[in-house]
């Protein structure tokens, strides 16, 4: 006889919390629309604030815990010291780059780079195209072509940015906003977040502490190394007399983020270039500046800041910083290295909970 009590499965209860969560994801969908032409200025104005965390708080404490004064203050003080030479440094890059891109065209279009180049086209062909795999081998036309191609398209992406001048200042309103909220409710936003991840609270503070390890390691390790790397290595071009040094210092600051290359694929070969333009000097004292001031210290400082702040061997370290750039451009260089650290640390809840039982 068939029991009377048969088990309903979708009961009045179970349906509310189906529809519940589907409200909540459209409604989660659709926030995420609303954000997304303003994600780049948010996801900056979270990197600042929290960057710039310890120095918040020690505002906040000489101003006796009046957290919207200290957030004013030191969103003022990021406008001023942070982003106003950002904005100078973006308009000389721009500048540079329109100028290098001439000087290669004029160059290319009359033959006028005289005799360097021959010398340095000698001294190729009688060394690397000295081998029958490369003999042929077109280096000036290559190499123009390249230099060509870096400076036009810098000129057209940095200059594209500068004529979108409404964009770009409603952007760093946002930001600016953004940042003073940041800075003064972070806290209180992460907190709720957090309380809304379905972990425990050890593993709560696990995950903390692999974003903060991560992303202190990220910047002092890496970012602030590969900015004092540009900043040295441009200030020594300008001082021996190589063109453009704004803007290949910029340049030596993207490649200071790759570990094998690094800045001294600028400063080698700007020495190379004032030995070839009859400055052999200038070549020697560039080349020791380059080693004793940019290379030294970059061995010495990035293997101690990321080993001891960011628990990420080097090799996914580097991984996530070149995928990161890939997908995400400039913000990638934070945003990579940190997906790679979250998802160690699921890997070892997974170990934890499930694998090991």
């Amino acid at each position: 006889m068939r029991s009377q009590h048969t088990p309903r499965y979708v009961t009045r209860k179970r349906l509310a919390v189906y529809a519940f969560f589907a409200v909540l994801i459209f409604l989660l969908y659709q926030m995420a629309r609303l954000l997304a032409p303003f994600s780049g200025a948010l996801m900056w104005a979270a990197v600042l604030a929290l960057a710039l965390h310890p120095p918040y708080l020690l505002v906040l404490r000489l101003l006796r815990d009046r957290a919207g004064l200290a957030a004013s203050a030191m969103t003022l003080a990021t406008l001023i010291l942070v982003i106003g030479p950002s904005i100078a440094l973006l308009v000389a890059l721009a500048g540079q780059a329109v100028d290098l891109y001439g000087w290669v065209s004029e160059g290319i279009r009359s033959g006028a780079f005289g005799e360097e180049w021959d010398k340095l086209m000698a001294f190729v062909s009688n060394t690397l195209l000295a081998y029958p795999l490369l003999e042929g081998l077109d280096f000036k036309g290559a190499l123009m072509d390249g230099v060509s191609r870096l400076s036009s398209s810098l000129a057209s992406q940095v200059g594209s940015v500068l004529r979108d001048t409404v964009v770009l200042t409603l952007n760093l309103l946002l930001m600016l906003i953004a940042l003073f909220f940041f800075f003064r409710n972070g806290k209180d936003y992460y907190e709720a977040v957090m309380e809304l991840v379905p972990l425990t609270r050890e593993q709560k503070q696990s995950v903390t502490r692999k974003i903060h390890g991560t992303f202190f390691a990220v910047i002092n390790g890496v970012l602030l190394v590969s900015l004092y790397e540009g900043i040295i290595t441009g200030v020594g071009l300008a001082i021996f007399g190589v063109p453009f040094a704004v803007l290949w210092g910029f340049v030596a600051f993207v490649l200071a983020v790759v570990p094998v290359l690094g800045a001294a694929g600028v400063w080698f070969p700007a020495a190379l270039y004032l030995g070839f333009t009859g400055a052999p000097l200038k070549a020697v004292l560039l080349a020791i500046w380059g080693v004793v001031l940019v290379s030294v210290p970059d061995n010495i400082m990035k293997p101690m800041l990321i080993g001891r702040r960011a628990k990420l061997s080097t090799f996914f370290l580097l991984l996530g910083i070149l995928g990161g750039l890939r997908v995400y451009g400039v913000l990638g260089i934070l945003i990579g290295p940190l997906i790679v650290s979250l998802l160690t640390a699921f890997i070892q809840f997974y170990r934890e909970e499930y694998a090991e039982r």
